[in-house]
């Protein structure tokens, strides 16, 4: 078979250059494609917190923070603290039957399997809430911050709702 003559105005090393960078540009975009969604997926946190709430009593009662937990990482997640700026102190309880009587117990460290939501909710694990810095009112929202045994934190806003509220 014949060779096709080439061009005389045909720089070839230069179709060869521009080939290569085409080859490179779309290897470039196919990786950075492939970063971009490797990002997204470590851009979700491995812990959430949906429904965070706080229940509101009357005058200087204690109150109680409840949410639910998500852990959508791999590995067990453990709650250690819990802080907030509208009270002097907060810490993680759990309410437990003992002969019969109810009783609220401090829990240091609260595990949540990979995959599991834990609910804080009455009856259960909670946050105490005491010593109110300001008046709180339904509707008002609370920054809180959760503290876990890896060190990381999450800052959660919860929501002041009514006693009649679960």
């Amino acid at each position: 078979m014949p060779s096709m003559p080439i061009p005389p105005s045909t720089n070839i090393s230069a179709t060869r250059h521009a080939a290569r960078r085409r080859g490179a540009c779309s290897v470039g975009a196919g990786a950075l494609a492939a970063l971009l969604a490797c990002s997204v997926a470590l851009a979700a946190p491995p812990v959430t917190v949906t429904n965070a709430r706080i229940r509101l009593l009357p005058g200087d009662l204690p109150l109680a923070g409840y949410f639910d937990l998500v852990n959508r990482g791999r590995r067990p997640v453990a709650l250690t603290a819990a802080s907030s700026p509208a009270f002097e102190m907060v810490h993680l309880h759990r309410s437990i039957e003992r002969d019969g009587t109810a009783t609220m117990v401090t829990a240091d460290d609260i595990k949540v399997k990979p995959g599991a939501t834990l609910h804080f909710a009455p009856g259960g694990y909670h946050l105490m809430l005491m010593q109110r810095v300001k008046p709180l009112q339904v509707g008002d929202k609370v920054p809180m911050t959760l503290q876990f045994a890896d060190r990381q934190t999450l800052r959660v806003i919860f929501e002041v709702k009514s006693a009649e509220t679960q």
